[in-house]
């Protein structure tokens, strides 16, 4: 069995954050999305991260200081514009690993973190999806949605008659997440359609529905977060950070005052301030200031100021006149 995670994306949506650094580098409860998903990887399991040239130093700094071994296939792309595509990205790293296994295809900046990842061990000429039901059919509009065969009981692994990517209007709220398990049969099959759909990772799905493969889908328990923009991303602070403080050796407060959940980083001294559900990146400063809902990157200095909702850019250094 291998394992790709899949961390080639720029994530201008949550830029500022995202600008130099991916999505799955993230810090939820002090430690980055990565390193969640690294560690429900069953040991045993060949491990694969699909990144960038930008990412890629970063990639390597942190997977240094893992127990897991992680072996990187970079693209050499700076730019959305300059990607493979997802499906076309994990079809160039089988051939050029030349892997004739199973395979899982994991999401690198989602959450499951209650998902039992050999679940999704697929049997010989199958698919298995990792699925979550989503709230109305107004919510799966934004996901690749599946209908099941037979909907009477959707507790149990389910075979999968159709899947539609971001449908107009939805039939189901079975979504996929995202992380899922393709067996070595399908792997050609794959690579020969990403030849004609190199962006749509989804859209295999279909291709091995038409071909008369086998697709499994189990609605998997527990909270998922997609972190694909600042909501989700402080959802899944405020849900998944298991102290209301947390807080590096390093860093330094002083007569402060926290509410909800906050996380504080290396190196970072915080006097006299306010903060509520916040994660505060290392070596940062604020003094005398109230923060509220926000994400401040690393090496800024803030005195006197009042934030609310804000992702703050690297190295931004604002004195008020408190």
């Amino acid at each position: 069995m291998k394992a790709f995670i899949l961390a080639g994306g720029f994530a201008t949506r949550l830029w500022p954050l995202t600008e130099h650094r991916a999505k799955p580098m993230l810090l939820v409860d002090g430690k980055p999305i990565l390193g969640h998903i690294l560690d429900q990887i069953p040991e045993g399991v060949d491990i694969y991260l699909l990144t960038n040239s930008r990412f890629e130093p970063d990639f390597k700094t942190f997977l240094a200081t893992q127990t897991r071994c992680v072996e990187i296939f970079c693209e050499d792309t700076y730019c959305d514009a300059e990607k493979l595509g997802a499906l076309a990205a994990v079809a160039t790293a089988i051939e050029y690993y030349n892997i004739n296994d199973d395979l899982l295809v994991l999401a690198g900046d989602n959450l499951l973190p209650e998902l039992d990842l050999k679940l999704l061990f697929p049997a010989p000429d199958t698919a298995h999806l990792a699925l979550k039901s989503v709230p109305s059919l107004e919510d799966a509009r934004s996901f690749g949605v599946v209908e099941f065969t037979d909907t009477k009981d959707l507790n149990t692994l389910k075979m999968i008659k159709s899947f539609i990517e971001k449908p107009e209007q939805p039939t189901s709220t079975a979504v996929s997440t995202g992380f899922m398990g393709i067996a070595k049969d399908l792997l050609p099959v794959l690579i020969a359609y990403s030849k004609k759909s190199p962006d749509a990772l989804g859209a295999i799905i279909t291709q091995f529905l038409r071909q008369n493969f086998s697709v499994l889908g189990s609605l998997v328990k527990g909270d998922w977060f997609d972190v694909g923009s600042y909501e989700a991303y402080l959802e899944a602070h405020k849900t998944l950070q298991k102290r209301s403080l947390k807080m590096d050796d390093t860093a330094v407060v002083k007569n402060c005052t926290f509410e909800g959940k906050v996380y504080i980083g290396a190196g970072s001294v915080i006097k006299n301030s306010v903060l509520v559900d916040a994660i505060i990146y290392p070596n940062t400063k604020l003094e005398q200031c109230h923060i509220s809902q926000c994400v401040i990157d690393s090496d800024c200095d803030f005195k006197g100021v009042d934030l609310s909702r804000k992702l703050v850019r690297q190295g931004t250094r604002v004195h008020g006149t408190s």
